[in-house]
């Protein structure tokens, strides 16, 4: 099943709405604006040869914030979730379970500690 177009999201308490831009057999990127941000959304997949371990997924959102008055660019925030199998075949279910357990933990207030250099 193929993820929608367009993709509406919370961020910094906005519902926020990228619409696809670009897509390819194993990727996709959907874009979009808010005030004094653009927002980037991107999937890649590595689905090796037959016989071949190492099948990844990354979901990647770019936020680049300007500067309210003069529009020039201040920063580019990047986060990024990789979900990989080493070993054959992949398996869906475990690979859904690690990358929920990952959003589970940074959900749960994690996330300022994290960005808080703590470990």
């Amino acid at each position: 099943m193929a993820i929608g177009d367009p993709i509406t999201f919370a961020y910094n308490g906005a519902n926020i709405t990228l619409n696809r831009t670009g897509w390819g057999t194993y990727s996709s990127v959907y874009e979009g604006e808010a005030t004094d941000l653009k927002l980037k959304l991107s999937f890649k997949h590595n689905v090796p040869a037959i016989g071949e371990d190492g099948e990844s997924h990354l979901v990647r959102l770019d936020v680049d914030s300007f500067d309210s008055t003069t529009h020039a660019f201040l920063r580019r925030t990047s986060a990024w979730m990789s979900i990989r199998t080493d070993g054959l075949p992949q398996d869906s279910e475990n690979s859904e379970d690690a990358a929920e357990a990952i959003v589970d933990f940074l959900t749960d207030g994690n996330i300022t500690k994290v960005v808080g250099r703590q470990s």
